[in-house]
């Protein structure tokens, strides 16, 4: 979501400058300021000229930017929500107001500050894609897919729109398999959410986020093999005595089962708390003969840094590989 931050800034302020690039009143000096990274320097002359001009919606608008970038997202979203109310024929300073509530876990009021964009302006490419990252947050991955997709139509080099189509396809696949299928039975998913990745890296210009794109394909590429191999996988909840079968068969005396040392948890973050969020993060966990975890699927994820604290926590547990016949 950084990377989202950096282009919705940029955009914005693309439409900022071609309005008032020459004028020397405190509104374009915090912009300046603001282009400038002194983000503290432009919160204060951008606060005086909201109190100064309460009906300059360009203040108010550059005033929830410099928040944002702030991290300080309650008082972006007022500064928003002033610019909407002063210009509500505005469609960039809704596609920002919908992207605090994003930042802010009020995905509900983010897909209507979207929709709103939208309405206005039917190729606002931002508008679309935030409303799918709310869509996928919200479970409602149809609909992602199909913002993504709108969103890549008007800009074919949105690479985020590219990100959150796979990213939708695979919390597809993650529910589908929670929901008692076999991996094997929806590893389709797992292929187009690799193929939209390797379209945007053939074809996508200037992409920001290739590093990320070339990660996210590594392991898709590698669950997409290893699921599509072992077929009788099984990605359900652990066994309970009541589903356990009567009669085991006998171990294989060759085979030694894979032994967890540790399993650190993972920790809750201040932004976490701030927003309220509390759910379940569910991943896949790639064990490796070299005893490390060398790759994690998310299947469903959670804001406030929760997921990524999640993957970490994954990625630090000990383990002894499985061996067979001695080796691993």
């Amino acid at each position: 979501m950084k990377t989202l931050y950096k282009i919705a800034l940029t955009l914005a302020f693309v439409v900022l400058n071609s309005n008032f690039a020459h004028s020397q009143t405190e509104r374009e000096k915090g912009v300046k300021l603001f282009n400038e990274g002194k983000t503290s320097e432009a919160v204060a002359v951008l606060e005086k000229a909201t109190k100064q001009t309460k009906t300059d919606a360009e203040a108010w608008n550059a005033l929830g930017l410099a928040y944002t970038k702030q991290n300080a997202e309650k008082k972006a979203i007022k500064a928003f929500e002033k610019a909407v109310n002063i210009n509500p024929q505005s469609s960039v300073y809704y596609t920002n107001l919908a992207y605090a509530y994003f930042l802010n876990n009020k995905l509900n009021k983010a897909q209507t500050a979207s929709t709103k964009a939208i309405g206005i302006d039917p190729k606002n490419a931002n508008a679309f894609y935030l409303r799918g990252a709310a869509n996928v947050w919200e479970g409602d991955n149809e609909s992602a897919i199909a913002d993504a997709d709108r969103a890549i139509a008007i800009d074919s080099d949105y690479s985020l729109a590219y990100n959150l189509k796979s990213d939708a396809l695979l919390a597809k696949f993650g529910r589908r398999v929670s929901g008692g299928s076999k991996p094997i039975d929806e590893v389709n998913l797992l292929q187009l959410a690799k193929e939209v990745l390797e379209i945007c890296l053939k074809s996508c210009q200037n992409n920001p986020n290739v590093k990320i794109q070339e990660e996210r394909l590594d392991t898709l590429t590698v669950f997409h093999k290893y699921f599509s191999k072992n077929r009788d996988v099984e990605l359900n909840a652990a066994p309970t005595a009541a589903t356990l079968p009567v009669a085991a068969t006998l171990p294989d005396p060759s085979v030694t089962p894979l032994k967890i040392l540790s399993k650190p948890l993972p920790s809750y973050t201040d932004k976490a708390r701030q927003d309220n969020v509390v759910g379940e993060v569910r991943l896949v966990v790639l064990f490796s003969e070299t005893e490390r975890v060398t790759h994690t699927l998310v299947l469903k994820g959670l804001g406030g840094g929760l997921t990524a604290n999640a993957v970490k926590a994954a990625r630090s547990i000990k383990f002894e590989p499985a061996m067979k016949d001695g080796k691993p």
